[in-house]
């Protein structure tokens, strides 16, 4: 197992601007599940690819991320608003993948977020790629924040609730959660699959997003220098767009993800230590 760690520095923190709505904070859950791949070839990519050392080996088609738990410092707006965990790993007896999510938020972001949120994904992971089972999430809250979700593959049909809202929707081929993403595009990348667009469940719609490799960069982390993909990501009629710098050597995982509204930098995530 490998082990790599740094805290960040602490700073004095300037006056607080209050976000635009109490959910703001919440969307660093979603920010990595951001991540998302279709399997769609381009020549483009692939040019660009090249320049990055390859992670695939001889068995690529079943090629699957190696368990950990990745700890990410979290800015919104340039406040610190605390950190996000993210643990991946299989169950040893029913071989399905969890993925789960916990958020330790600063004391203003805990205004918005609680520190018993709790955000999980069930998923099958085989040759075809990866399926969500089962999604859930806990907002630490007596309130209506929570949500689940079931993956019918066999009736193909994703049903549930999200904040007390009915779900009942038709399954579309690639169809993630919000989890399931960051370990669908891990997972497609290490199988020398290149980004497009891939359906997604948020809340009780399906959105589409586009994802749009801009090049490798060599860039500057807490673990080291990495080599990395960028990749834009943005949906038709949003005015979101995220940006994130993926690291070949850590199965694709995302060392940095920014989320920009209207041209402005809102939320950051910064990867500051890795078990794996």
């Amino acid at each position: 197992m490998m082990m790599r760690s740094m805290s960040p520095t602490p700073s004095a923190e300037p006056s607080v601007p209050r976000p635009a709505r109490p959910r703001a904070l919440l969307l660093t859950i979603a920010l990595l599940a951001g991540v998302a791949l279709c399997i769609q070839p381009g020549a483009h990519a692939d040019s660009i690819r090249s320049e990055v050392p390859s992670h695939e080996g001889a068995n690529h088609e079943i090629s699957i991320p190696r368990p950990f738990t990745a700890t990410y410092a979290v800015t919104y707006r340039g406040l610190g608003a605390g950190t996000i965990t993210f643990t991946f790993a299989q169950d040893a007896v029913s071989g399905r993948y969890h993925f789960e999510t916990r958020p330790d938020p600063s004391a203003l972001a805990r205004l918005f977020v609680s520190r018993r949120a709790i955000e999980r994904s069930v998923m099958e992971i085989d040759s075809q790629g990866v399926r969500p089972l089962h999604w859930t999430l806990d907002d630490g809250t007596a309130g209506k924040k929570d949500g689940e979700l079931h993956f019918d593959w066999v009736a193909r049909r994703v049903s549930g609730e999200v904040e007390t809202e009915p779900v009942d929707l038709p399954v579309e081929a690639g169809l993630q959660d919000r989890s399931s993403l960051q370990i669908a595009v891990s997972t497609a990348l290490l199988r020398g699959l290149e980004p497009g667009t891939i359906p997604l469940v948020d809340d009780n719609r399906i959105k589409h997003y586009t994802y749009a490799l801009k090049g490798p960069e060599r860039r500057p982390t807490k673990l080291g220098t990495l080599d990395t993909l960028m990749y834009e990501s943005s949906r038709p009629g949003s005015s979101r767009v995220s940006h994130l710098w993926l690291a070949p050597e850590l199965d694709f995982l995302p060392v940095r993800a920014e989320q920009i509204r209207k041209g402005r930098t809102e939320t950051v995530m910064e990867l500051i230590s890795l078990q794996q």
